[in-house]
């Protein structure tokens, strides 16, 4: 398989014959279908809802100059997602109907359904990416190797989000995933606004 040729489409599920268009394009209120031309990017949208006790992507990556970038706000994260974690790269034949996202590198959509060229089978996500960051293909900004002072604003982002959201007051599933992997915001949040 010429890597080149395609673009990918990761999913949790199996036998998969067809991508469908049912996402919403960033600003716009059109279905349409996610793909990328970068395999590890592809990757970290295998997400196990029952491995993780939540079912909604929590993905914290982009793409620049050709390089996946996860950048992780609690310690371990990555390798608490996705270690164990098996899934499928869905490969999809480069054609013209597939247009490049606005200000997204490497990341392009569609808008009609397309068929499955191929799919590889990955036992252990949080292994392949490590792979790919030997081979320079991707980048994992570790949160416990990042100075105290970006860890510290890392944290203030994660605490800005409790509050603004008002503690999850109405999204139990969110309340629980935060207060499950990010135990530090929680407790700055639940100090700075007093509640017990």
């Amino acid at each position: 398989m010429n890597e080149k040729n395609y673009f990918y489409h990761g999913s949790i599920s199996s036998n998969i014959t067809e991508l469908k268009a049912l996402s919403l394009l960033h600003d716009e209120n059109k279905k349409v279908l996610y793909l990328t031309d970068n395999i590890p990017y592809a990757l970290f949208y295998i997400w196990d809802g029952k491995h993780n006790n939540y079912d909604r992507k929590f993905v914290t990556s982009w793409i620049k100059n050709g390089i996946a970038y996860y950048e992780e706000l609690f310690p371990m994260q990555l390798e608490i997602f996705y270690k164990g974690v098996s899934g499928y790269l869905y490969c999809v034949k480069k054609i013209p109907n597939i247009l490049p996202v606005n200000k997204n590198d490497s990341m392009y959509y569609s808008e009609k359904n397309i068929s499955i060229d191929c799919a590889v089978y990955i036992p252990d996500i949080y292994s392949k990416l490590m792979e790919y960051e030997a081979l320079g293909k991707f980048k994992l900004l570790r949160f416990n190797e990042q100075p105290l002072e970006k860890q510290n604003e890392l944290i203030g982002k994660s605490v800005d989000i409790i509050l603004k959201s008002n503690f999850f007051k109405n999204d139990e599933p969110k309340l629980n995933f935060y207060k499950k992997y990010f135990p530090t915001a929680w407790e700055r949040a639940v100090l700075l606004c007093g509640k017990s």
